[in-house]
């Protein structure tokens, strides 16, 4: 009985991560190379990384609530990441607009 517990919590996790991070994640890399192919405008990189941010710090939450171990360690990796990329394009920003 606690081995198909276990194994049905597994199941659920490895399906969160499916859903909520492994295509979400080649949607938005297919999208922010679309668009710094069609329109290159550090304006929207620097919304679109914002906007993963918080998208990877729900992801995050979520994992905790639910007692994801594995998908926690990687939300954290990734939300780290993500934050990085977010403080590199505001960096970038205000060094173009004069604003450093």
């Amino acid at each position: 009985m606690m081995n198909n517990q276990n194994e049905q919590h597994y199941r659920n996790q490895f399906k969160f991560q499916r859903n909520f991070i492994n295509f979400p994640f080649l949607g938005f890399a297919l999208i922010i190379a679309l668009l710094n192919i069609i329109y290159p405008d550090i304006n929207v990189m620097m919304t679109l990384f914002g906007l993963f941010f918080l998208y990877n710090g729900g992801i995050l939450f979520v994992a905790f609530i639910k007692h994801y171990k594995r998908v926690m360690v990687l939300a954290v990796i990734l939300t780290l990441l993500s934050l990085a990329l977010f403080g590199m394009t505001m960096y970038l920003y205000a060094k173009a607009n004069n604003l450093l």
